[in-house]
This record gives structure tokens, C-alpha cells and sequence, in this order.
């Protein structure tokens, strides 16, 4: 029994660590290159519009559901507000580059470890979390797409880029792995937490 155990959690980490690895599927060997912020394109691209977007979170097998409102308030500037289906405001955030800023959150999300998911998240989808300079390593890879691995003081990044049109297919990111189907509609971000217990995220965009 013991030996049986044994066997598929070492199964389970080989699978794990296989897919983790297959951001650097297909590319070729890394060049060193300096970027900015800029040169990163984010997930999500905030407009002086209103964009609406499904949100679902999915943790030990329970879901929260709600809608995510997203608009750009000035050029550093992105409001964020999550409401419940019925109306109800959930929590309403401010993101600017470095600095996350929580105007409302309801009680019972008002919890360390869900501040920290949602900081974490719209940091990463709004490419507020990179310095505004750093050093990289840049991979051409296969059908048009390139990777790029930056080493932060929070951690190690990488991104699946397709060159063509500049859009985000992969991201992996500390404790997190980020996956953009491209081109599919509806605009669907599946955020994928490592670890037995880890929660999913997924975003899509309402028509």
C-alpha cells in the first residue's frame, strides 16, 4: 500500500514538473537583452473603456463567481471592480505600477490570503509586478513565439510571447502558472495555482 502511495505521488511530481517545463518547448538557446516594463505586453489590456469580464475562482471544491469590471483611469492608472451577478460590490481596487490600493473588500474576503491572491493576480495580468528596467533572457521559439525569463526580486518569470501581434499565450510565475488560448473567443485567462490545494482562476470576457 505504502509502495503504491509512493508510486503515484512520485507520478504525479514528474507530471508536474513536465508541465511546468513545457513553457520552453521549441526554443532555441537564450540571449541576454535589456528591457523595460513596456516591452512586456500585459494579459489584460485596460482601455478608457469599461471592459466586463467573467470571473471565477475555484478552491476546495467550491466556486465564488462574479463579474470584473476593468478601466483605465489615466495613463499609470487601472480600476478594478469585482460585483456579485446581483449587484453587489464585491471589492474595487486601484492598481499603479508598484503599488496595489484596496478602496473596498467584503468582509469575508477581507483575508490575508485572498488580498495576497488578488494582488498577486492583477499585478501579474496587468504587468504592474516587473521593475521598470531589468536584464532578461530572450528564446525564439517555434510558430512565431519567443520566451522571455527575467529573474526579479520576486521571483522568476516567464512568458510565452507570439511575435506576430505581441499577445501573452503562457505565463509562468512564482506559485502560478498563467494560460492564454490564442486566438479563441471568447478572450478566456486560466490561472492555474501549483500545489495539491491550489485555486483556478478563470477570466473570460463577456460579449
Amino acid at each position: 500500500m505504502r509502495n503504491s502511495l509512493f508510486v503515484s505521488i512520485a507520478a504525479f511530481c514528474l507530471l508536474a514538473t513536465s508541465c511546468a517545463s513545457s513553457i520552453r518547448s521549441g526554443c532555441r538557446q537564450a540571449e541576454t537583452v535589456s528591457l523595460t516594463r513596456a516591452d512586456i505586453p500585459s494579459v489584460i489590456e485596460a482601455s478608457d473603456s469599461l471592459q466586463t469580464f467573467d470571473m471565477e475562482i475555484s478552491f476546495f471544491g467550491k466556486h465564488l463567481n462574479g463579474m470584473m469590471l476593468v478601466k483605465r483611469q489615466d495613463r499609470e492608472t487601472v480600476r478594478i471592480l469585482i460585483n456579485s451577478y446581483f449587484g453587489m460590490s464585491m471589492a474595487d481596487f486601484e492598481l499603479r505600477p508598484d503599488t496595489f490600493v484596496i478602496h473596498y473588500l467584503l468582509d469575508a474576503m477581507n483575508k490575508p490570503p485572498m488580498v495576497n491572491l488578488f494582488k498577486n493576480n492583477f499585478t501579474l495580468l496587468f504587468g504592474a509586478h516587473l521593475p521598470e528596467h531589468f536584464v532578461a533572457q530572450k528564446s525564439l521559439c517555434r510558430q512565431s513565439e519567443e520566451l522571455i525569463s527575467a529573474e526579479t526580486p520576486n521571483g522568476k518569470y516567464q512568458y510565452r510571447i507570439n511575435r506576430e501581434d505581441q499577445k501573452i499565450i503562457k505565463i509562468k510565475a512564482p506559485g502560478v502558472n498563467v494560460e492564454v488560448p490564442y486566438p479563441v473567443y471568447p478572450f478566456t485567462i486560466t490561472l492555474k495555482y501549483r500545489g495539491i490545494f491550489g485555486p483556478t482562476i478563470v477570466i473570460r470576457e463577456m460579449e
